[in-house]
């Protein structure tokens, strides 16, 4: 009798970086190269993490399928269905196809998206996360400075934990808040009681549209992005 052989589904998860191509890795870009498919998440707005790709890989021959994600996704959101409805789409062409890449802006380990599908897709797939420079490496890379130190402590929070900004300046030296434009006048308010920190605000780190303010006061309201990163840095004695 013969002994049949089964299919192995294999989905990579790959970090593209936080928007300059070059920073792309070589193992991520090798991958990309070789797969027949790609699953790019979107916000229903411009493509971000497929465009940097664009620029590195020639996708003319790529099968490309966008995924919807929604833009407000907290781990208390109920969007369980909406996982499942995305998780079957990635299911059926990875049938067809067998093996496919997920691509996510930065690293996949740091806020991205592909985390509220797993779940639904770690006994299907066997899967492998490649990891992508984040966006915090590159805004400190950019400014730039050092995020720790020997024994300085850092502590990363969404924006609408700024309410505690005092309270973890007193613990810690490098304090960092992401999307902080959905929060900026609390900011702006709670910043005044960190007098012994350097603050500063980076939008766009590594892209064209790169900004970067030393002062938060000094950031008008057209320059507050979704991609920014504000960090409070104590100031040396």
């Amino acid at each position: 009798m013969q002994k049949t052989t089964k299919k192995i589904i294999k989905l990579y998860v790959i970090g593209v970086g936080p928007g300059d191509p070059e920073l792309l890795t070589l193992k991520a870009k090798k991958i990309l190269k070789r797969v027949p498919l790609i699953f790019s998440p979107t916000g229903g707005k411009d493509n971000l993490a497929l465009s940097i790709i664009k620029k590195a890989i020639n996708l003319n021959k790529k099968k490309v399928v966008s995924l919807l994600f929604p833009m407000k996704k907290t781990k208390e959101t109920d969007l369980e269905a909406h996982w499942k409805i995305l998780s079957d789409e990635i299911i059926k062409y990875l049938n067809f196809f067998g093996k496919g890449a997920f691509i996510t802006l930065g690293d996949p380990a740091f806020y991205s998206t592909f985390f509220y599908l797993y779940p639904f897709l770690k006994n299907f797939a066997e899967i492998e996360i490649v990891p992508g420079v984040s966006s915090l490496s590159a805004v400190a890379s950019v400014i730039p400075i050092n995020l720790s130190i020997a024994d300085e402590k850092i502590i990363i929070l969404p924006a609408n934990y700024a309410d505690n900004l005092e309270k973890y300046g007193k613990d810690f030296d490098t304090l960092i808040l992401m999307k902080p434009h959905k929060n900026w006048q609390k900011i702006l308010k709670l910043a005044e009681n960190l007098k012994n920190y350097q603050s500063f605000y980076v939008k766009k780190a590594t892209m064209l549209e790169e900004k970067i303010y030393t002062n938060l006061k000094e950031v008008p309201e057209e320059e507050l992005d979704y991609f920014s990163i504000v960090i409070f840095k104590k100031r040396e004695n």
